[in-house]
């Protein structure tokens, strides 16, 4: 990808892609291109959601018991279980920040007529069943939780309104908490399509974040601060005429001294700090020397990226008073623009501070504000609110002014039911969800500083109706908590977009982390500026393995066929605010060594992506431990070959073909291989990891029809082996690693994507002990516009060669 650095040329066509600038001369470029970018990218996606729509792909489904405490006059809350795609299937599935309505695919046919239930309103929930050890090894842990809305009433073949309890025809259980009755098979199986609102929240947010520094008329309530405004201007070129220093080394003593036994750092913390290597040594000081606010460190693979940052906010809350009676609090928020990554992030930092015995209080938030606006949008489109029910606010704040209160009462009360009914005990290890920390709150306190809601928690209890008026009053005492909660909390975990709109008036961090950073779109990585005033913003990552989603064709035809709108600026929308700060000298450190890597497998991507800068944590024996220099052996019986002097293999096979099936593809021959000889190395009883334990494994392929293959291959194994097994396609591969990894590369008559070199540099470097790569001759080509040698993976092909680890099989 070509970057320009300066204004852009004003003949260049709005049919052609626009080249990506690095520095902005202008806020109104800066302006320009990225929000007529987002308005694009926005409409596509609608026009996608449109599509789902139509398309109506199902999912199987049961649906286990009502709620307990979440009926109304109007609706009863059903918990409803569903099997979810794979995360590299190609299906799209709701997350907990979604919008959409669930149809259930079921017609019941009663003596009053026969009835389909259609557009419930539905929220994603997190599993109550997750941790609960009746359950242990079961399936049902792993499904997919909603919380669906259904109402009491439906009108009958005569037109009059008549209760029926239409989901008791599906449930599978008395009670969400009858564990012996919760039986899920095929017969009482039902299937469910989601319907899918079609606007977008993630483009809203960062829309408004745009507007608060471009626009700020356009936008109610308090304008970024001075010292948003500063890194706003710093942005966009990467340099500023004012330049003001933040030093959290004098804003947090204990930070520049942490040694010094008055502050009472745990020896947990100042373990780690004394583990830090030279460079993240470099990223700690520069702590003392940060420009506007703005922090980058880059980091290569297995750097310890997400470590360094963990660490740095334990010190940070580390902070006790003279005589250590008291510990000062210093509220941190971090962001990941990756689900499942900020899960990972809330459990670790809630382990880490565990074991350091530093008692904080640790919040994963799904999505606060978007539940906040959420509910007005359902309840209106269900028709399940009405004047004087009492769950709607009456500000009719659909826009997302932040202001409405119904589904966060909706969201505690559904937690409540579960939580009180269902007697489940939380894995330790996790760290507790909004909610679920709302209600510990609360339990704690319930009889000194909540007795209004505990009062009426037990009339709800006893299925006492309340009035209008009662509704108001729980929506208020519920939001008091809330409050509560978020003022005491020290950490919270959270995307970009969930911490947007009014949570900032209800959490002030001191300090924000934006944890893979280059994975986000520039102006999603405005949002934290736009909203909060911290001393310090701290993006880190690695320009080099993510870049942003962008769901744009490369050329207006392309765009034209599938039915979206061509956005030349998509390549712009593709670099993210840590890239172009890379591009532009501007990265403030960077982590170069990578602990992860043994038997040198740190050395090839170290040459094709970083310039021979990334460097091994390894040396020595420490580079080849028994359990790599066994795997060592292994790589050279299976090639032939003496001395390898890198644990790493090209695999060719001459007659293997690619299959297309769709738009997808997979190998049949080279499948074939892989499976053979993954379970010929699960089946040796030598191959370990580095701790001891049985070592694991990574399957990796770019397509999705060799991921479902090789996926259904794996569902055949002995469950042992199941359990040491990952099957990922490349782009969900970031994240993860194992002892061992095969990557089937699939094509055999192009490179097709993989030639990527964010997506090739994650493939090859998920491996900690050795890696297999199977590859076809002419992946080391590319046919678009003439036959051309491709320019990363052809250097995966020429070092094997020249270093003897190339193997050619028939």
């Amino acid at each position: 990808m070509t970057i320009r650095i300066g204004c852009e040329a004003a003949a260049v066509g709005y049919d052609k892609m626009r080249t990506p600038l690095v520095e902005f001369h202008t806020q109104e470029e800066f302006v320009h291109r990225l929000e007529r970018g987002t308005l694009i990218e926005m409409e596509n996606e609608v026009a996608q959601l449109k599509m789902l729509n139509e398309r109506g792909d199902t999912f199987p489904a049961w649906v286990i018991a009502p709620i307990p405490e979440c009926q109304t006059s109007f609706a009863t809350s059903w918990l409803l279980l569903a099997k979810s795609p794979s995360r590299s299937a190609s299906l799209v599935f709701p997350s907990v920040a979604d919008r959409f309505t669930i149809n259930i695919e079921s017609r019941i046919e009663l003596p009053q007529g026969v009835y389909t239930l259609c557009h419930l309103p539905a929220t994603r929930i997190p599993n109550p069943y997750q941790d609960a050890v009746e359950f242990g090894g079961k399936p049902i842990r792993e499904l997919a939780a909603f919380k669906v809305d259904v109402p009491r009433c439906h009108k009958a073949e005569g037109g009059e309104q008549v209760e029926l309890n239409l989901m008791s025809h599906l449930q599978v259980a008395g009670a969400a908490d009858d564990f012996s009755d919760i039986v899920m098979d095929q017969d009482n199986q039902t299937s469910i399509s989601i319907r899918w609102d079609t606007t977008s929240q993630t483009f809203e947010a960062e829309l408004d974040a745009l507007h608060a520094f471009a626009a700020p008329k356009r936008r109610e309530g308090r304008g970024p601060s001075y010292r948003a405004r500063l890194a706003f201007a710093m942005l966009q070129r990467f340099r500023a005429e004012c330049v003001e220093v933040t030093s959290l080394h004098s804003k947090y003593p204990h930070l520049a001294r942490p040694g010094d036994p008055t502050h009472r750092v745990s020896p947990v913390f100042l373990r780690k700090l004394a583990q830090f290597n030279a460079d993240h040594r470099a990223a700690y000081e520069g702590l003392s020397r940060i420009k506007n606010g703005l922090y980058f460190v880059n980091g290569c693979p297995g750097a310890g990226k997400t470590e360094w940052n963990m660490v740095i906010a334990g010190l940070i809350q580390s902070h006790f008073t003279s005589h250590a009676k008291k510990r000062v609090r210093h509220q941190i928020l971090f962001l990941v623009d990756i689900n499942h990554t900020v899960s990972d992030a809330a459990d670790r930092y809630h382990c880490l501070c565990k074991e350091a015995g530093l008692d904080v209080r640790i919040i994963r938030m799904h999505g606060w504000p978007y539940e906040m606006r959420h509910s007005d949008r359902l309840n209106h489109a269900g028709g399940q609110s009405k004047k004087g029910d009492g769950h709607g606010d009456g500000s009719g704040s659909g826009s997302g002014n932040g202001n409405a209160v119904a589904d966060f009462t909706k969201s505690f009360l559904t937690t409540v039911g579960l939580t009180r009914h269902a007697k489940l005990e939380r894995d330790a290890r996790r760290a507790p969800s909004l909610d679920e920390a709302a209600w510990d709150h609360y339990e704690k306190r319930k009889h000194e500083s909540y007795r209004g809601l505990t009062k009426l928690l037990g009339r709800i209890e006893q299925e006492d109706a309340l009035d209008s008026e009662d509704w108001k009053l729980l929506r208020r005492l519920v939001t008091s908590l809330y409050r509560d909660v978020l003022a005491g909390a020290d950490f919270v975990a959270t995307t970009p977009v969930a911490a947007s709109g009014s949570f900032a008036k209800l959490f002030r961090p001191e300090v924000v982390f934006v944890d893979e950073a280059p994975h986000a779109r520039e102006l999603t990585t405005l949002i934290p500026l736009a909203y909060f005033d911290p001393a310090a913003w701290i993006f880190t990552g690695d320009v080099k393995q993510t870049r942003p989603f962008v769901n744009s064709c490369s050329s207006k035809g392309k765009a034209l066929q599938m039915g979206f709108r061509f956005n030349p600026y998509a390549e712009q929308l593709r670099l993210s605010t840590m890239a172009r700060a890379a591009a532009a000298g501007a990265l403030d450190q960077k982590l170069l060594v990578n602990n992860r890597a043994y038997g040198n497998l740190h050395r090839l991507p170290s040459a094709i992506f970083y310039g021979g800068e990334m460097t091994s944590g390894h040396d020595g024996e420490a580079m080849y431990p028994p359990s790599t220099v066994h795997l060592k052996k292994h790589l050279e019986t299976l090639s032939g070959r003496r001395n390898l002097e890198e644990n790493r293999l090209v695999v060719s096979f001459a007659s293997s073909r690619e299959e297309a099936y769709r738009s997808s593809f997979w190998n049949p021959k080279q499948h074939a291989w892989v499976a053979e000889q993954a379970k010929r190395l699960l089946a040796d009883a030598k191959f370990r990891g580095l701790s001891g334990a049985p070592g694991t494994m990574m399957i990796q392929t770019p397509y999705s029809t060799a991921f479902r293959q090789y996926q259904e291959e794996v569902k055949q194994w002995p469950a042992a082996w199941q359990s040491r097994v990952q099957v990922l396609t490349v782009d969900k591969a970031q994240g993860n690693q194992a002892d061992v990894v095969f990557l089937d590369m699939v094509r055999t008559t192009s490179v097709g994507f993989m030639d990527d070199p964010q997506r090739l540099n994650v493939a090859i470097t998920r491996a900690r002990q050795a890696e297999v790569i199977v590859m076809h001759v002419r992946m080391n080509y590319r046919q678009a516009k003439g036959f051309h040698r491709t320019k990363y993976a052809t250097q995966i092909w020429s070092d094997a060669h020249a270093h003897r680890r190339l193997v050619h099989l028939r």
